[in-house]
């Protein structure tokens, strides 16, 4: 895999719902710096629960995503990207119910079969007020 196809099969196994290819993406021992809940995680057997649980309660629902203003740098078995990320749950009859975007900064690591994801930091601006994450940037 190459740090481009991240996008593509991040996108192509959340539409499909598939937890195994979305986990496939990590390093067993990536850190993952996430919005939600305890705010990281750093044990492969909690971020595969995290992806299966999230990917297995949507139902008849979808979820879209979209990358913006990606931004791949990479040098010798070490590569960085950083990206706008839109999640879109979609009914069963393509309306979206629901969306929000964030930004999405991921390091990655070259390995024999391809570059897997060994750290990714999600968030989301805050408002001047202090008390509300803006989630439509």
């Amino acid at each position: 895999m190459e740090i481009e196809d991240f996008f593509k099969i991040y996108q192509k196994s959340a539409w499909d719902k598939d937890a195994s290819a979305m986990i496939d993406l990590y390093d067993e021992h990536a850190l993952i710096f996430d919005m939600w809940d305890q705010g990281y995680v750093s044990n492969p057997s909690e971020w595969r629960k995290i992806i299966t649980d999230w990917l297995g309660t949507l139902g008849e629902e979808k979820v879209k995503v979209e990358f913006e203003m990606v931004k791949i740098h990479q040098s010798g078995n070490v590569g960085f990207a950083s990206a706008l990320i839109q999640f879109q749950a979609i009914s069963g009859d393509g309306t979206v119910l629901r969306s929000m975007r964030n930004r999405i900064s991921l390091g990655f690591s070259k390995i024999e079969d391809g570059w897997k994801v060994i750290h990714q930091h999600t968030s989301a601006p805050i408002s001047s007020d202090g008390l509300t994450a803006l989630l439509e940037i």
